[in-house]
């Protein structure tokens, strides 16, 4: 999650907006198991979040790389693992330009999610958000309600003609939502322990490293037990790593002190 994965000879290579993107085949492989739901998932519906996690990821990236473009860097994209990288050799380093770009990822995928259901709207079906979980929704012009629950509000919608499109809907509006929100976290290597780190070293730079990487770990470690409360293993196990990532860095950095 760190640092840009070697060549593989089954890499997809190709071009967007301008930007190098390449897809290391460790990425279909990940997002298969995580779309996998026992032995019994159809094709179909595996396919279809393979692209929707594609698709998501990839905006992610490019919300990253615009704001490196420009800030004057060459930014390439690499989709690998769990997520991806937008890597800048040469772009600004300073405070305010690095922490415009690491919410430019989130916030990329919530703006897509925003026309996703504009969209939705646009087309003639109602859409609902209240607090709570599987809300019945009897208002807002929605008669066939299907949606999902998410940090206790539940998003719903008219449920589309095609279940194909509609599993596509909501794998897209789940993924853009939800990883949006997760990426905010003041957890290193994500959006938000990206951002944190930058306004630690704001003061003493040695003690805003150390300090970044403390509060990584406290936050890792939090979701960890939310993970176990909610009896959600896949949660616990990658906050736990996480956690345990942050204080090898912690110790890796102190250790050069001496």
């Amino acid at each position: 999650m760190l640092f840009e994965p070697p060549l593989h000879q089954a890499d997809l290579h190709f071009r967007l907006l301008g930007f190098p993107v390449r897809v290391h085949p460790y990425f279909w492989i990940v997002t298969l198991f995580m779309g996998m739901q026992g032995g019994s998932t159809p094709p179909a519906v595996i396919l279809n979040w393979i692209l929707a996690v594609f698709l998501s990821i990839l905006i992610h990236e490019l919300g990253h790389a615009v704001l490196q473009r420009y800030y004057g860097g060459r930014p390439r994209i690499v989709l690998y693992g769990m997520g991806g990288l937008a890597i800048c050799e040469d772009c600004e380093r300073s405070t305010y330009p690095q922490i415009l770009i690491s919410l430019a990822g989130p916030f990329a995928g919530f703006l897509f999610a925003l026309l996703l259901l504009s969209s939705v709207r646009v087309a003639g079906h109602g859409i609902g958000l209240a607090l709570g979980d599987a809300v019945r929704f009897n208002s807002g012009g929605i008669n066939d309600p299907t949606g999902f629950s998410v940090f206790g509000l539940t998003l719903g919608w008219d449920r589309l003609a095609s279940p194909q499109a509609n599993e596509f809907l909501l794998n897209l509006l789940w993924i853009n939502l939800l990883w949006g929100v997760m990426n905010l976290l003041p957890i290193y290597p994500l959006d938000g322990g990206r951002v944190v780190r930058e306004l630690c070293l704001l003061g003493q730079p040695r003690a805003g490293i150390v300090l970044s990487l403390q509060i990584s770990m406290i936050a890792a470690g939090a979701m960890v037990l939310v993970g176990l409360s909610r009896e959600s293993f896949f949660t616990a196990v990658m906050f736990g790593y996480l956690a345990y990532s942050s204080y090898q860095t912690l110790a890796a950095y102190r250790s050069g002190w001496r």
